[in-house]
């Protein structure tokens, strides 16, 4: 995680009234942050914005939530990562 630098904060969230009100408060407390709208979109963002978090909901189009955080695990254990129900 970085020390002197903004946290970056993925959001992967379909609603996007939800995604946005997140993104408006995180950003608000001094957080960088990426939005993806679906699970696959996630995925693809995580690996290229590396994030030191995630903001995950479990009811996505197409990949579910569960299947995000279960490929994503295979890489890195240690990813805080908070779900969304």
């Amino acid at each position: 995680m970085r020390a002197t630098e903004k946290w970056r904060i993925l959001i992967i969230e379909d609603d996007a009234h939800i995604a946005e009100g997140l993104k408006l408060n995180l950003s608000l407390q001094g957080y960088e942050t990426a939005i993806a709208d679906s699970g696959t979109e996630g995925l693809r963002l995580w690996k290229e914005y590396n994030p030191d978090m995630i903001v995950l909901d479990i009811m996505l189009p197409g990949l579910d939530g569960l299947s995000v955080l279960r490929h994503i695990r295979l890489e890195d254990e240690k990813l805080p990562v908070l779900i969304l129900s």
